[in-house]
């Protein structure tokens, strides 16, 4: 059986990750939650997950920082990112370029589209 894919979500929403986390675990996925960006990043190092869903409004440090310490990691692992913000996407994407490993989505996304932008992330990798 293979190994089931690990996805890190970096929220300090408390509801949001509960919500998050019950979704991707019913479709199969393992969930590495982390509510702030510091916890974030140490989770990413210890874990190297499949895939990073991130949001860019959050105490010590925000999204954008996370981001950019992850594309700077030592041995740089690729990582898809999928940026699930309140902030406008033309916001984000003045320090974040949308891309074949990012998307941005609007937390007015629903569940499965979430879910959706998610497996098509995770299969393209």
């Amino acid at each position: 059986m293979a190994p089931r894919k690990k996805i890190l979500v970096v929220d300090d929403d408390k509801t949001l990750q509960m919500i998050l986390k019950t979704a991707f675990k019913k479709a199969g996925y393992q969930v590495i939650p982390a509510l702030d960006a510091m916890q974030g990043l140490m989770m990413a190092r210890q874990v190297k997950p499949d895939l990073v869903v991130l949001d860019m409004m959050m105490p010590a440090g925000g999204g954008q920082s996370v981001y950019e310490r992850l594309q700077m990691m030592a041995g740089s692992f690729e990582v898809p990112v999928l940026i699930y913000s309140a902030m406008p996407p033309q916001e984000i994407a003045k320090f974040i370029p949308e891309g074949p490993q990012i998307k941005v989505l609007n937390k007015s996304a629903t569940i499965a589209e979430v879910l959706a932008a998610a497996e098509a992330l995770l299969a393209g990798a």
